[in-house]
């Protein structure tokens, strides 16, 4: 085998608090991560010469080794004990994004996982899913959950998972405003503000484990949106509750926003009425990516 293509899904952040900051200048996190059925497509395939080639349909994103595609496929053949220095092949990478960028939705982060996977399958490296958590540490906090997917509790810096069950029958209506927010910038203004309230995540974990959806969507809980969402998340949070969803709430640091909706009828109907460039009906899924040949 010399191809491989993958789907790399988005994240959600359904519950997100910043529990404290640690020596090294990292943030501690207590966050739950959904993986949702909107993905990036990323194709890989071996050829003769060197080097990695990684083309995008996006003018906008580097193709070079500031792209998480590339950092990640370099950190897994080092792990995996290929070394990158003495391949005798190029490694050619085509990337559809499809994921929305500085979105708080995981692109890079869900890219980055699946080079992972890709060099793991390509050049039979055997690592298991634990070992392919560890890469993905190496490469970013959210690179861990991207790899394993599906419903967890993200602690420490977002890289110790504990998986969790979601309610049935939940659908995404998801957009995203103009404005983009940086995580830096996110993270500065929470240090300077404090935290401005806080979530229930044992209300949370209470609805979650109950099944019941309603009051899950009244639980959502994200600690950046009151330090750090422009005015136009806010109204976007503001206008998917009028539409009915049982929740909004930014994800991650924005500035995509999300309703929780018990009906795919009522989630393509607020995500049809947005007015923004990006909007979509997503349904939540148990894995992170997803190898399509």
């Amino acid at each position: 085998m010399n191809k491989l293509t993958i789907k790399a899904y988005a994240k959600l952040n359904l519950y997100l608090d910043i529990t404290g900051r640690r020596s090294d200048g990292y943030h501690e996190l207590k966050t739950v991560m959904q993986s949702a059925d909107l993905y990036d497509l990323l194709t890989f395939e071996l050829a003769p010469g060197t080097g990695i080639e990684l083309t995008t349909d996006r003018s906008d994103l580097p193709v070079n080794a500031d792209n998480l595609v590339c950092k990640g496929i370099l950190a897994a053949l080092s792990f995996g004990g290929a070394g990158h220095s003495g391949l005798d092949c190029k490694i050619k990478v085509r990337l559809e994004k499809h994921i929305p960028s500085q979105a708080g939705m995981g692109g890079g982060s869900a890219d980055c996982a699946a080079a992972i996977i890709a060099m793991n399958q390509l050049f039979h490296l055997g690592l298991d899913e634990s070992e392919l958590m560890q890469v993905g540490k190496m490469c970013g906090a959210d690179v861990p959950f991207c790899i394993k997917g599906g419903t967890a509790l993200c602690e420490g810096i977002g890289d110790r998972l504990t998986p969790l069950t979601l309610p049935e029958g939940i659908w995404f209506a998801v957009s995203k405003p103009t404005d983009a927010v940086s995580t830096p910038e996110a993270y500065k203004l929470f240090d300077l503000c404090g935290k401005p309230g806080a979530g229930s995540y044992d209300d949370f974990e209470s609805a979650l484990s109950s099944g019941d959806i309603s009051g899950l969507g009244g639980q959502l809980y994200n600690a950046f949106t009151a330090v750090c969402a422009p005015e136009s998340v806010r109204n976007e949070i503001e206008r998917l509750r009028s539409a009915g969803a049982l929740g909004a709430e930014m994800t991650g640091s924005g500035s995509a926003v999300f309703g929780i909706f018990d009906s795919k009828d009522a989630a393509e109907r607020a995500a049809g009425a947005s007015p923004l460039p990006f909007s979509g009906t997503f349904r939540p899924i148990g894995s992170g990516t997803e190898i399509v040949r």
